[in-house]
C-alpha cells in the first residue's frame, strides 16, 4: 500500500476544506486535500455567498474569478408570506454562485497554491494522525501531523468518532434543491415559509434560479424520498409557493437532497481531529451565511494549525485554544439563526409578525447578529497576512 506523509490532511474539499488547504499550502505546509467526489460536482446549498466572506475571497485572489464566472449581485432580501412581504437591504452586496462552479474554483486554487489534490479518493479509516484512502481497487495510506474534518454536516466518521449529535433523531431535517430557468430577480434573495420548513430562492450564474429548502424529517413521512410529491404537497398549502413553482421551469431533471441536518452543538475538535465548516457547527440555511462561515472557519483555523505544525505548539493547548476561539466566533451567530428558523418554519406566526413589524430594522439587526462584524473579518485577514 502506498504511504504518504503530510503536515495536514483535510477530508472534504468544499469551501472550508479548499480554503484551508490554500491558506496552509501558501504558508509552505505539505497539505493533502481529499474528497470522495470528483470535481466539479453539485451540492445541496442555497448557493448564496454572504458579503462577509467576500473580503476573504478577495484576499485569496478569487474576487475577479467569481465575477467572471457570472456570479449575480444580491443586495436585498424579501420574506414572502400569503398576505404580506417583508423586505430589507444588505449593507454590502452578496453574490449568487452555484456550488458546481464555486467548489471547483476553490479546489483548483488550493492545488495551484501547492496542496495535493486527491478528489475521487474516499477516506475509509481514520485516527488522529492516519488515514486510509480507497479509489476503486487502489488503496493508499496517509499520515499527517494533523487531520482536519471538513466533510460537512454529516459524514461516516461522525459515527466512528462517537459524536453525540448523530444519535439525535428529534432535531433532524433534510435539505433539497433544484435549479430552474430564471424568472427570479437577480438582485434579491427570497425566503418562503411552510409548516416545518422554508425555502430560499436566488439566482446564480447562467440565468439559473436555485430553489433550495430545508424541512423537518417529520414532514417527510409517507413521501419515501419522492421530493416531487413533497413539493406538490407544500404547493397545495400555500398560494405563494404554488405561484413560485408555477413560474419556474426545471433546469435539472431531478431534485438533489442532503444527508440529515442535525442542529445540535458540535465540538471543534473530536478525537484529535480538527473540525471546520459544517463539521464544526451548523448555521441555519435561512441566514444565507453557511458558505461564508465555511470560508471564515478556514481562516480562523489556519493560524492555529500553522503554529502547531511550524512552531510545535503543545497539542492540548492548541486544541483548547481553538475550541474557545471557534465558540466565540461562531456560537452566538448559530444561536441567533436557530431563533429565526423557529419563526420561519411557522407560517402563521411569521405572517402575524410581518403584519406587526414594518420597519426593515429587524431584518438588518438579524443580519448583524448572524454575520461576522467588519472588525472580525479584518482580524482574520490580519492573521492570514502574518
Amino acid at each position: 500500500m502506498r504511504q504518504d506523509r503530510f503536515d495536514v490532511a483535510i477530508v472534504g474539499a468544499g469551501p472550508a476544506g479548499s480554503t484551508l488547504a490554500a491558506l496552509l499550502a501558501t504558508r509552505g505546509l505539505a497539505v493533502a486535500l481529499i474528497d470522495r467526489d470528483r470535481f466539479p460536482r453539485d451540492k445541496v446549498c442555497g448557493e448564496f455567498i454572504s458579503y462577509d466572506a467576500l473580503p476573504l475571497l478577495e484576499y485569496l485572489g478569487l474576487g475577479t474569478a467569481i465575477g467572471e464566472a457570472g456570479a449575480t449581485s444580491i443586495d436585498h432580501c424579501r420574506v414572502i408570506g400569503e398576505r404580506a412581504t417583508y423586505e430589507f437591504s444588505f449593507p454590502h452586496a452578496a453574490r449568487g454562485l452555484s456550488r458546481f462552479v464555486f467548489d471547483a474554483m476553490l479546489l483548483a486554487h488550493a492545488a495551484a497554491r501547492g496542496a495535493v489534490r486527491l478528489d475521487g479518493w474516499t477516506a475509509v479509516a481514520i485516527d488522529s494522525e492516519r488515514l486510509t484512502l480507497q479509489r476503486g481497487e487502489e488503496s493508499r495510506e496517509l499520515t499527517a501531523r494533523v487531520i482536519v474534518g471538513a466533510w460537512g454536516r454529516w459524514g461516516r466518521f461522525d459515527q466512528t468518532l462517537g459524536r453525540a449529535f448523530v444519535r439525535d433523531r428529534a432535531h433532524r431535517s433534510f435539505g433539497f434543491k433544484r435549479h430552474y430557468l430564471a424568472t427570479h430577480a437577480s438582485s434579491s434573495i427570497d425566503l418562503h415559509s411552510f409548516p416545518g420548513g422554508y425555502l430560499g430562492v436566488n439566482q446564480v450564474e447562467g440565468g439559473i434560479t436555485n430553489i433550495c429548502g430545508l424541512v423537518h424529517a417529520d414532514r417527510l413521512a409517507g413521501h419515501k424520498g419522492r421530493w416531487d410529491a413533497f413539493v406538490e404537497t407544500i404547493r397545495t398549502e400555500s398560494r405563494s409557493l404554488d405561484a413560485l413553482y408555477a413560474a419556474h421551469q426545471p433546469a435539472q431533471e431531478e431534485f438533489l437532497s442532503s444527508d440529515p441536518v442535525i442542529f445540535r452543538a458540535r465540538s471543534a475538535v473530536e478525537g484529535g481531529i480538527v473540525m471546520i465548516g459544517d463539521a464544526s457547527g451548523i448555521v441555519d440555511p435561512l441566514t444565507g451565511n453557511g458558505m461564508a462561515m465555511a470560508v471564515q472557519s478556514a481562516f480562523l483555523a489556519a493560524p492555529f494549525l500553522a503554529n502547531l505544525c511550524v512552531n510545535g505548539a503543545d497539542r492540548t493547548q492548541f486544541e483548547n485554544a481553538y475550541r474557545r476561539a471557534h465558540a466565540a466566533f461562531f456560537g452566538p451567530r448559530i444561536a441567533w439563526s436557530r431563533s429565526a428558523a423557529l419563526l420561519l418554519s411557522r407560517p402563521s406566526l411569521l405572517e402575524a409578525a410581518m403584519q406587526l413589524v414594518r420597519t426593515p430594522r429587524v431584518g438588518e439587526m438579524l443580519l448583524r447578529r448572524t454575520r461576522a462584524a467588519d472588525r472580525s473579518v479584518e482580524s482574520l485577514l490580519n492573521e492570514a497576512a502574518h
